[in-house]
C-alpha cells in the first residue's frame, strides 16, 4: 500500500500525465519519493485510481496497475472536463458586454494578472482565475460557479503544456483584450523549441480584432513594461489616470514571487521560491546586488524543464550567483552539477558554497556561516519528485 501511496503521489505531481510518470520511474526509485513539501490529495480521481489499482496489481505489477488505471480513469474524466466547457461556454452567451481579457506567456502570468485586476478594481467590479489556476478546467470551473451578473471585467491567466491549450482557452472566453507577458524557455522541455513555445502563447492573437488591445512582447526572452501596460489598459477601460497609478503604488507582488520579508533589522528573505526561470533569476540576482554592506546569500536547487538547455542555463546563472553572493547553497540532486560548474568558474576569496540534499534545512546548515546582516535569496523550490 505504502508504494501505491507513492506511485498516486507521483502521478499527482506529473498532473496524471502517464508519459512523464512513467519517463520518472526510468530514472529514479520510486522508494526515494517522499512527502515533504507537498502531500497527496485524495480527490475524487486518485481515489478512482487507487481502487482500480488495487483491483490489478496483483496481476500487472505495482507500477503498471497505477499507470493503467490512470488511463482508465482519464476517460470518464476528459468527457467531464468537455461537459463543463460546453457548459462554460454556453454560460458566456449570457454576458455580452462583459469585458474579457486573457494574459499568457511563459514567465510572470500571475503578476500580470494581479497587478491589473487590482487597478481595475478601483472602478470595475473584476472577476479573476485564483492564483494560478489557469487551465480550461479551472476556467470553466470559475465561470460556472463564480461569474455573476454584476461582473463587468473578466481576467483570465492562460497556460500551456501543449499546443492548442491557449486556443482553447481564447475559444471560451473570446477576450477583448490579450496579452504576452514574455516568451521564454518555460517549460522548453515539453515543446522542444522556443519557436513552438512563442507559436503557442500567439494562439491568442487571432482573436483580438482590435490589434491595439494586444500587447505583446519586444521581443524573445524579455519582458513586457509592466506597469506600462496595465496603465494603457486601464486608460481604454476608462480608468482616469490618476486612479490607475495610486493603485500601481499601493500593488504588492503576490507571494514567493521576489517577496521582500524583513524578519528584523540584521535579516531580509527575498523570496522567489515560486518557479524559477532563467529571466526571473537573473532579476532577483540584480536585486540581490542592490543592497550594500551585507553578506549575501543565495539558496537555490536551480531551473528545471529548459529541455537540453538545462544544464547550461543552470551552469550560467551559477556562475553568476557565485558572482554576487557570499554564500550559494545549492540544494538537491537535479542541478547540483550544472550549478557547482558554474560557481567554480568564479575566484572569489569571499565565497562559500554549501551543498545540502533536498530536505536538509539550509537555516540550520549556514547558522555558524552568518555574518549579520544578512540578505538570504531564496530561489525556487522544487516539489518532492525532484531530488
Amino acid at each position: 500500500m505504502g508504494t501505491i501511496k507513492k506511485l498516486l503521489y507521483l502521478l499527482q505531481l506529473e498532473e496524471y500525465q502517464t508519459d512523464r510518470y512513467l519517463s520518472w520511474l526510468k530514472k529514479n526509485n520510486i522508494g526515494k519519493l517522499t512527502e515533504n513539501k507537498g502531500k497527496l490529495k485524495y480527490t475524487l480521481r486518485v481515489r478512482l485510481t487507487l481502487a482500480i489499482a488495487l483491483f490489478t496489481f496483483l496481476f500487472v505489477g505495482v507500477q503498471r496497475s497505477v499507470m493503467l488505471a490512470n488511463v482508465l480513469v482519464s476517460i470518464p474524466f476528459k468527457m467531464a472536463s468537455e461537459a463543463l466547457y460546453l457548459l462554460a461556454r454556453a454560460k458566456m452567451q449570457f454576458y455580452p458586454n462583459l469585458t474579457k481579457i486573457v494574459v499568457t506567456g511563459s514567465y510572470g502570468k500571475t503578476t500580470f494578472k494581479e497587478m491589473l485586476s487590482f487597478v481595475l478594481e478601483a472602478k470595475y467590479s473584476v472577476l479573476k482565475t485564483v492564483e494560478n489556476q489557469n487551465t480550461p478546467v479551472g476556467i470553466s470551473l470559475l465561470i460556472l460557479k463564480s461569474l455573476k451578473k454584476n461582473n463587468q471585467v473578466l481576467v483570465v491567466e492562460a497556460g500551456a503544456y501543449k499546443a492548442g491549450e491557449i486556443r482553447k482557452i481564447c475559444n471560451l472566453v473570446k477576450p477583448d483584450i490579450g496579452v504576452v507577458s514574455v516568451v521564454g524557455l518555460m517549460h522548453l522541455e515539453r515543446f522542444k523549441t522556443q519557436e513552438n513555445i512563442k507559436k503557442a502563447k500567439y494562439e491568442v492573437i487571432p482573436f483580438i480584432s482590435d490589434r491595439q488591445n494586444l500587447y505583446l512582447p519586444p521581443k524573445d526572452n524579455q519582458f513586457l513594461n509592466f506597469p506600462e501596460v496595465v496603465l494603457s489598459i486601464s486608460k481604454r477601460l476608462n480608468v482616469p489616470t490618476r486612479l490607475a497609478r495610486q493603485r500601481l503604488g499601493k500593488f504588492r507582488l503576490p507571494d514567493h514571487r521576489l517577496e521582500e520579508k524583513k524578519i528584523n533589522e540584521n535579516l531580509i528573505i527575498l523570496d522567489d521560491s515560486y518557479n524559477s526561470n532563467p529571466l526571473g533569476f537573473e532579476k532577483a540576482l540584480k536585486k540581490l546586488s542592490q543592497y550594500k554592506r551585507c553578506q549575501k546569500i543565495i539558496v537555490t536547487p536551480g531551473m528545471i524543464e529548459l529541455g537540453d538547455k538545462q544544464a547550461r542555463l543552470n551552469q550560467e546563472l551559477g556562475q553568476k550567483a557565485a558572482a554576487v553572493g557570499n554564500i550559494l547553497v545549492v540544494v538537491g540532486k537535479t542541478n547540483r552539477k550544472a550549478l557547482l560548474s558554474g560557481a567554480k568558474k568564479v575566484r572569489k576569496s569571499e565565497i562559500q558554497i554549501v551543498v545540502l540534499e533536498k530536505d536538509e534545512s539550509w537555516s540550520e546548515k549556514i547558522t555558524t556561516l552568518l555574518r549579520p546582516p544578512v540578505v538570504v535569496l531564496l530561489e525556487n523550490d522544487l516539489p518532492d519528485h525532484y531530488l
